[in-house]
């Protein structure tokens, strides 16, 4: 019986062991992967009581103080994300992406134009979140568009297993991505995240005619420097790199010859509640999923299997021993 015992122990050991190295090395790596499908929308907006300050060009030019709403829509592609991994050889999804800031009021969707639009579709590693370059990728900023973008670092996400360190992360004015910087843990509707600040010191995007009495001036028309600033907060959900909470503060304005003369865009825009605490809802889930099938399974599997596998070979040398000693007492027996 014991020896029969021992031969169960040592094939359940064994299948604990294999579904620990099956979950860490296999299961694990087919779970950490984005959707070709998606279909989101995040918005964020001012803070009552903290309105934007921006240049109102659809009202001619108007210096205007009032709330701003952003809105960020996403959609997968999944024949574009098929082709593009076909075509790089490479786990890809294609994202579409809207990001439209305007008064609260607005409809991003009117067809009117609202005070910045960015429209991209984006390639990127469905694991690592770095975006990729793809001859079917396009940016268009302002009514102007580049095929194929040169999209860097990170777009929409941090990495499956995010670390505490420091990510290059795209940034839609600049057109290029910047340092985001760890800078401390905490806690996002009952989530611990990770927090990273990406900050964007005062730089010049390009130039612009405006009419001189907008910046002081007697002439007719001037042409200015457009300055950009901004920081970027992001609370990022670690397991699954998502974003549970986005807020940026942007400062632009326009400069003659080296002195602030305008405001075009000074606002700080967080996410909603519902965003938050939907996106917060949604991931808590994934995040604990991925963890029980990276770590949770492997260690308890490969602890219990090996103690399994050692009370198996111990039941079953035990059963070996005392029937050798049951033989040798019945031959004694015999003997006389």
């Amino acid at each position: 019986m014991g020896k029969k015992l021992g031969t169960v122990a040592l094939f359940l050991g064994a299948f604990l062991l294999a579904l620990a190295a099956l979950s860490k090395f296999y299961m694990y790596d087919q779970l950490a992967v984005v959707p070709y499908n998606t279909e989101t929308t995040n918005t964020s907006s001012t803070a009552p009581g903290n309105d934007a300050e921006y240049l109102d060009a659809a009202a001619g030019l108007k210096i205007t103080t009032g709330p701003l709403k952003n809105t960020k829509v996403l959609s997968g592609n999944v024949e574009l994300s098929k082709k593009a991994s076909k075509d790089l050889g490479k786990d890809v999804a294609v994202w579409d992406y809207i990001n439209c800031t305007a008064p609260v009021d607005f409809n991003c969707g009117s067809g009117d134009t609202p005070l910045s639009l960015n429209v991209d579709r984006v390639p990127f590693d469905r694991n690592t979140g770095q975006t990729v370059r793809w001859d079917g990728s396009y940016s268009e900023t302002g009514g102007e568009k580049t095929e194929p973008a040169n999209f860097e670092g990170l777009y929409f996400k941090f990495p499956f297993d995010t670390q505490k360190k420091t990510y290059k992360f795209w940034d839609d004015t600049l057109l290029t991505s910047t340092d985001a910087k760890f800078v401390g843990e905490g806690k996002v509707e009952g989530l611990k995240v990770y927090k990273f600040e990406q900050t964007i010191a005062p730089i010049s995007t390009g130039t612009i005619d405006v009419p001189g009495d907008l910046v002081g001036s007697d002439e007719s028309t001037v042409t200015a420097d457009q300055i950009y600033s901004s920081t970027s907060y992001y609370s990022v959900e670690p397991v699954t790199g998502v974003i549970i909470v986005g807020r940026t503060s942007q400062d632009s304005y326009l400069e003659v010859d080296g002195v602030r003369k305008v405001t075009t865009t000074k606002a700080d825009l967080q996410y909603s509640d519902a965003t938050i605490k939907d996106t917060a809802d949604e991931y808590k889930s994934k995040a604990t999923l991925l963890t029980t099938v990276k770590t949770t399974v492997p260690l308890g599997g490969a602890l219990i299997g090996i103690l399994l596998i050692a009370a198996g070979l111990w039941t079953r040398r035990g059963g070996d021993t005392s029937g050798s000693r049951k033989a040798d007492k019945d031959e004694l027996i015999g003997s006389h």
